[in-house]
């Protein structure tokens, strides 16, 4: 802003020299359009600094090395055709708490967008923190601190571990009792006052003598965990991610629930029972979301 008061100045004086030695109409025309310019800046800048709605809309379904972008949107409205907005936006990355600030200029556009870096996993806080509003002449402007934020979530990919899940041990599944009534594996035991008479075993209550039923039974695997340690290292902690998230797949596909134990370094460790695929994004949003502690910075 300073420059164009400057370059203003200088084009105000050089008119009023010409207006002096050259004192017809051209030269009090160009003197009188100067000087108009100031008071007419301002009036834009005052009808331009009424406070905007401003919206992030942050993309989805983003995996490590995708091109993407997040989208900004404000309501359209004449004051964005006689003013240039400046909006100065800032990123923080929640695992390690690393922020780098950007700014834009917009003019017209009610809908822009900028891109994001998509090197690393993790989850990726944007918040705009300030727009300035300029007249089109640069000469005035006005300050808003809107409150305005939203998350990018970036997905690791997933890689095949250096080890992969031994499954030999859950071959030998136990059984416990149903939930559902209508399970096609069942015990047998003695009739107990308060069972369901649907559930009586006719032909073996007939060879004994005596009441039996049937209760409904289901196939359990034992115990399964996948255990992740947090790096501040980006690219170990990709590679881990990506090891993590393609091993609890393989035991969803398995239909083997486990739990995802992440190990935070000297805190107690933070578990996750994974029973679905929906489960396994949670968890995924989750870790990505954990602050690694400055111990684990310190080491590094």
């Amino acid at each position: 802003m300073f420059k164009n008061w400057c370059i203003y100045i200088l084009a105000l004086a050089g008119t009023f020299t010409f207006f002096l030695f050259y004192q017809m109409w051209v030269a009090w025309y160009c003197l009188i359009l100067l000087l108009c310019i100031p008071p007419l800046s301002l009036i834009m800048c005052i009808l331009s600094s009424r406070r905007r709605k401003v919206r992030l809309v942050p993309p989805r379904n983003v995996r490590i090395g995708d091109e993407t972008s997040v989208d900004l949107s404000i309501p359209e409205s004449i004051a964005n055709m006689i003013s240039f907005l400046r909006i100065d936006y800032k990123v923080t990355e929640k695992m390690t708490g690393d922020a780098y600030r950007r700014k834009m200029y917009i003019h017209g556009n009610t809908n822009v967008s900028f891109p994001m870096e998509t090197n690393h996993c993790g989850a990726f806080s944007i918040e705009v923190t300030r727009i300035k509003i300029y007249d089109l002449f640069g000469l005035f402007w006005s300050r808003q601190k809107p409150k305005c934020s939203c998350e990018v979530i970036i997905h690791p990919v997933p890689q095949i571990p250096e080890a992969m899940p031994d499954l030999n041990g859950f071959k030998a599944r136990a059984l416990r009792k149903s939930t559902s009534p209508y399970s096609e594996i069942y015990d047998v035991r003695e009739y107990n006052p308060g069972d369901l008479i649907k559930n009586i075993h006719w032909k073996a209550s007939a060879k004994r003598d005596d009441l039996l039923v049937k209760e409904p039974q289901e196939e359990c695997y034992g115990h399964a965990r996948v255990f992740l340690e947090l790096e501040k290292d980006r690219e170990i902690f990709d590679r881990k991610m990506g090891e993590l998230l393609f091993t609890s797949e393989y035991f969803l596909k398995k239909d083997i629930p486990h739990k995802i134990r992440v190990l935070p370094p000297r805190k107690r460790e933070i578990s996750f029972d994974i029973q679905s695929q929906r489960d396994l994004e949670k968890a995924v949003i989750r870790i990505l979301s954990m602050k690694i502690p400055k111990e684990a910075s310190d080491e590094n």
